[in-house]
């Protein structure tokens, strides 16, 4: 299950100048949204196949995947599905989802050797994707942005069995018909967000880990299309050596040697072994990101996910995960704190993945905004353009809109007014893709806009 989060950030949270001027175009622009410029669309992107980390931490983070649900619930053995995999889309109208389905589908083939093929007939498939709308789904499961269950091939047979076993992924011991259910009226991103992730549960874990950064099989939702990293878990997964009912130690005792064979790249590394994250920083972390929490529920909960993660010594990308998350909850009251917050979280993202990262560039976005705000904008753009390389891998185009717009109006500034027109198409274009309605397209670059102070200054 996806749940809803917003870790593509609202920029109203890093609005700081009180007073601003629109940039000279900026209404043209805004006005222009609605002329729907051509929509970006990401194209397929093959990975390189392999990790260059350590088997032994692939080892135990592959055994956790594997025999634990989100939830905490233990699995008593391994399941999947044996033999061909048939996928079926139904009531989509979307070239477009179907474009992102079949890049999918394709990867999977590809990079984890899975026997997958998409089918047109439903009642052939044993994996059917329905498209729903948002309403049914709240309803249903008020938190989640989409959901897969086992045991079912309708949004009808669920509903009328989602309270019994036959829903129970606990009580599966061989995948034999799954369903995914996504709301049709999102974001075309929001929708590709959904199938990989959905798709993954379906085909293989169904558990998320926080100390495992490079991979959709974690809550902290940075990444939002399938890793090398899950492709080489979904590959495991589906090793001729393995089979459906396995138990813990059976799969333990073949696991060195199918790593051996799939992730040569992996042998004789030197392991992290992070250490399991704290039950207790997991909850202060579902605390602060929570949609429906007060701001000082989430304020005290991401303060207390930072002081649990400095007590437990987790000094990788938990602790920049636990700056980022206490800056987004106290941006709106204490703009300062938040800039302290985000330069920290940055340090740590940076030392670990560079600056060409999904991680890194997700708080550069914000520090940009700050840079922007006290008019200085070189320093804005030196976050901002690693951060479009990033942001362009992650193939995130909600995340390109707002980076690029932000250049755009800093090329405005400067005067180089035919660069910054075509950054602006570039800008909406992704928008497009990115962004459920034009008006929420329109509503980000008039927050882009208003960064910028009212009374010119002199950068330092």
């Amino acid at each position: 299950m996806k749940t809803i989060r917003s870790i593509t950030l609202s920029l109203a949270t890093i609005v700081i100048a009180a007073c601003s001027e629109q940039p000279a175009a900026m209404s043209k622009h805004i006005a222009a949204v609605q002329s729907f410029p051509n929509m970006k669309l990401f194209r397929e992107q093959t990975l390189i196949r392999g990790v260059e980390r350590s088997n032994t931490d692939i080892f135990e983070e592959f055994i956790d995947y594997a025999f634990a649900l989100e939830s905490g619930e233990t699995l008593t053995a391994l399941s999947r599905f044996e033999g061909p995999i048939r996928v079926a889309l139904i009531n989509s109208h979307s070239r477009i989802i179907e474009h992102d389905l079949d890049i999918l589908v394709a990867r999977l083939q590809k990079e984890a050797g899975i026997p997958i093929r998409r089918v047109a007939d439903p009642t052939s498939a044993n994996i059917v994707i329905e498209m729903i709308t948002k309403r049914q789904l709240n309803r249903t499961a008020p938190n989640a942005a989409c959901i897969v269950v086992p045991r079912m091939s309708s949004w009808t047979e669920f509903r009328k069995n989602r309270f019994n076993r036959r829903s129970d992924w606990t009580s599966l011991y061989e995948r034999k018909r799954v369903a995914i259910f996504i709301p049709g009226d999102i974001s075309f991103q929001d929708v590709r967000d959904c199938l990989h992730e959905e798709l993954a549960q379906a085909l293989g874990p169904l558990n998320d880990l926080y100390r495992v950064s490079d991979s959709v099989y974690n809550d902290d939702n940075f990444h939002i299309i399938l890793t090398s990293y899950d492709m080489l878990l979904l590959q495991i997964f589906y090793a001729p050596e393995l089979r459906s009912g396995m138990i813990k130690d059976e799969v333990a005792a073949l696991l060195p040697a199918i790593l051996r064979r799939l992730n040569p790249k992996g042998i004789g590394r030197t392991p992290r072994q992070l250490q399991e994250t704290p039950k207790a920083w997991k909850n202060a972390i579902e605390t602060a990101l929570g949609m429906r929490k007060t701001t000082d529920v989430r304020t005290g909960a991401a303060a207390r996910a930072v002081r649990l993660a400095q007590r437990a010594r987790i000094d990788d990308h938990r602790l920049g995960f636990s700056f980022f998350t206490r800056a987004r909850a106290v941006a709106s009251t204490d703009p300062i704190a938040a800039a302290k917050d985000y330069t920290r979280a940055y340090a740590i993202f940076l030392q670990a993945f560079g600056p060409n990262d999904i991680h890194t560039a997700h708080v550069a976005l914000q520090l940009a905004s700050f840079s922007i705000s006290v008019g200085k904008f070189r320093q804005a753009l030196q976050y901002i353009e690693p951060s479009l390389v990033g942001a362009k891998l992650a193939q995130n185009g909600r995340l390109m809109l707002s980076l690029l717009a932000m250049k755009a109006a800093i090329y405005e500034k400067q005067g180089r007014l035919i660069e910054a027109e075509a950054i602006y198409q570039e800008a909406i274009g992704w928008g497009h893709y990115g962004v459920h309605a034009p008006s929420d397209i329109t509503a980000r670059l008039q927050l882009i806009s208003d960064l910028f102070p009212k009374t010119p200054l002199t950068e330092g």
